[in-house]
């Protein structure tokens, strides 16, 4: 678009845990359609939304539907989206009407059995931006559709506040209640933007206020402008999330965040806690940002997202990435895969083979290097064995002088916490060392937590922008027994690390480059000349 709680968890409870469409078709990107593989991007558009109705996608966005019409795609599949069909369902009014300039952000919605777009304009002012819904008048998602009866004209939803309003969202839960989010500034002055729900009691009006639930209030959140747009309310097991956009829309920095339910009222500002970024830039993909879920014909789920090319728009693209979850159940989205680097297509299309993916385990291959295909340390090795998500044992092999796997946890994380349950079984003649990487960006931006039992020290150490920061050492509490069961506590914050063993805090140490650092980083098990065995391994977000 053109736009002008947090999570305290202490130490002590940490180390408790640990013990524990009719016109011509777009020009494709991508000419990857409907074959094995795809690449990134795979079409021009921005502000993504896409839904699965009898076979097909129907998807919206903001750009690429000239001569004052909004748009719908229809494409068999995700990936032949970049030439897709697309169909002109809605003449844009002329001037002077409220709903007659800078049509931003329509999504498609299917609710109670009609077709609904919803969308955000103006009257030729960006301040008298507004919501406003659109009804099919048959049952054809790429049908005819009407300015709906809201009550209001232009088939405005309206808001008591009656407040600059943008990127309208509905989603329904699983006990039946309907709402809708957007971001809107919570006054006339236009300072910043928020996140708003509110109530509906049918696809048409609102039955409440609008509830203020996030404020752009972090760092990566206040990048160039303080915005928080783009709302996604999603579900799955059981839990309620909504997705947003943070920072301005032009600047590299643009990225996913996460508001998740606690507390099951959703109206209730206190009930939804921040995590983020989720998915920020990497591999050369700048502000990727405007997050939507959307699951394939076999089950798989997969995301939709827009980046910049030069500013925020026109110019921007569409990715799709496979979406999976943590083991705690939240949404894990990876790294940005770069352009140009194959990805197997949604299982169940036409033309996809469904081969697994190697993150699907949870165990694997770093996020960073494996998506490049250019570093060496990311890649798993060694002899491992997985008995489960938070758990693993590596077996020290001749010649072999280092070993590591990665967990899929979330690589976007910038404050968190990492826990482990380690204990050493032996190892090969001299230094046998045993732990985990705190942050692991990629091969030449890292950070490592290792213990030494043969040498009585516990060891860090860093890699910032291909530099080796050196290693540190502490000798290990008196008394120390290799074999017992023993807790690895890290504290990132920022490009802070306090490194802790057995609730004992034993190392502080800042990591510096040229630009900003280590801000994000998958966290992994690593094993020098050892066999060792892991229980518990744990990601908190913790800012």
């Amino acid at each position: 678009m053109r736009r002008l709680p947090s999570l305290g968890i202490g130490l002590s409870l940490l180390l408790a845990l640990v013990m524990m469409p009719a016109g011509a078709a777009v020009v494709p990107v991508s000419a990857a359609a409907a074959s094995d593989t795809f690449t990134n991007p795979i079409a021009h558009s921005d502000d993504p939304y896409i839904i699965r109705y009898q076979g097909n996608y129907y998807f919206t966005g903001t750009d690429g539907c000239q001569g004052g019409y909004l748009c719908v795609w229809k494409t068999a599949t995700i990936t032949g989206l970049g030439s897709a069909t697309k169909y002109s369902v809605f003449k844009i009014p002329g001037c002077p009407a409220p709903n007659c300039a800078d049509d931003w952000a329509p999504e498609i919605h299917y609710l109670r059995g009609r077709f609904y777009i919803y969308y955000a304009a103006d009257a030729g002012s960006n301040s008298q931006h507004r919501i406003f819904v659109l009804e099919d008048t048959g049952s054809d998602p790429v049908g005819t559709y009407i300015e709906a009866d809201t009550g209001y004209p232009s088939g405005e939803l309206h808001e008591a506040s009656d407040e600059w309003a943008i990127d309208p969202d509905v989603f329904t839960t699983t006990q039946g209640g309907m709402y809708l989010v957007w971001s809107g500034w919570p006054t006339s002055a236009g300072t910043e933007q928020d996140i708003y729900i509110a109530p509906m009691s049918d696809p048409l009006h609102l039955s409440g206020p609008r509830v203020d639930i996030s404020a752009p209030t972090r760092p990566w959140e206040t990048i160039g402008l303080n915005v928080n747009e783009g709302p996604v309310g999603f579900q799955h097991g059981g839990r309620t999330f909504i997705s947003y956009s943070a920072s301005f829309c032009a600047t590299d920095s643009y990225s996913v965040g996460l508001l998740t339910d606690q507390g099951q009222n959703l109206l209730d500002p206190a009930a939804w806690v921040k995590t983020g970024p989720i998915f920020a830039e990497h591999s050369g993909v700048e502000g990727p940002a405007s997050f939507v879920p959307i699951t394939s014909p076999s089950g798989e789920d997969w995301f939709l997202v827009h980046s910049n090319t030069a500013a925020c728009d026109p110019g921007r693209v569409i990715r799709a990435q496979r979406l999976y979850w943590d083991t705690d159940g939240m949404p894990l989205l990876g790294y940005p895969i770069a352009d140009g680097v194959p990805i197997v297509a949604p299982a169940g299309e036409l033309g996809s083979s469904g081969t697994p993916d190697p993150y699907v385990r949870g165990w694997g291959s770093a996020f960073g290097d494996a998506a490049e295909g250019d570093g060496t340390d990311g890649l798993q090795s060694g002899h491992w064995q997985i008995p489960g998500p938070s758990g693993a044992r590596v077996l020290a092999s001749p010649g072999s002088t280092s070993s590591q796997v990665f967990r899929a946890s979330n690589p976007n994380y910038q404050t968190y916490s990492v826990a482990a349950q380690v204990s050493w079984q032996g190892g090969g003649p001299g230094d046998s060392r045993y732990g985990i990487y705190a942050c692991y960006s990629d091969h030449l931006n890292q950070v490592q937590a290792l213990i030494d039992p043969r040498t009585g020290e516990f060891l860090t150490d860093g890699v910032v922008q291909g530099i080796d920061a050196g290693w540190q050492s502490t000798a290990l509490p008196a008394g120390f027994e290799a074999g017992r069961t023993h807790a690895i506590l890290v504290r990132k914050e920022g490009a802070t690390f306090t490194f802790s063993l057995d609730g004992s805090v034993l190392q502080q140490r800042t990591f510096t480059g040229t630009a900003p650092v280590l801000l994000s980083g998958q966290v992994g098990l690593i094993a020098e000349n050892a066999s060792a065995s892991y229980e518990g391994v744990r990601v908190f977000d913790t800012v």
